[in-house]
């Protein structure tokens, strides 16, 4: 985990979906794995979202898996977060991406401009 349970940070790098070509090694995102561009001897990085909002998956409970498996591809241990966003609320409208793969930190990523803080 890289946020508590309770506590939220931002990720002011790109994040996510899409992933773009890039001539240097960087990781695909910020505290992800690096991804061999198929298409050349490059390789792919984020050009996602700027300031997600990373909570601790269970921070989420209200949110689903989208069940669309295509729309958030696995990877060997779980989902890895580049096939873009996989959570989405009970009315169906797509908000984060859980990324838990054995080689990515277990993180939720909310999109900014989908979510909005509710206080009492």
């Amino acid at each position: 985990m890289t946020v508590p349970l309770g506590f939220f940070a931002l990720e002011p790098e790109p994040w996510g979906a899409p992933l773009v070509p890039c001539d240097e090694f960087h990781p695909v995102f910020a505290g992800g794995p690096g991804v061999a561009d198929p298409d050349s001897d490059g390789w792919l990085v984020s050009a996602g979202t700027r300031n997600t909002i990373v909570l601790h998956p269970n921070d989420a409970p209200g949110l689903q898996e989208d069940p669309d498996v295509f729309r958030h591809c696995s990877g060997c241990c779980g989902l890895h977060g580049q096939a873009g966003m996989n959570h989405q609320c009970p009315c169906g409208a797509h908000v984060g991406t859980l990324i838990n793969d054995c080689n990515t930190p277990y993180e939720l990523h909310l999109e900014p401009n989908r979510v909005r803080v509710i206080t009492d």
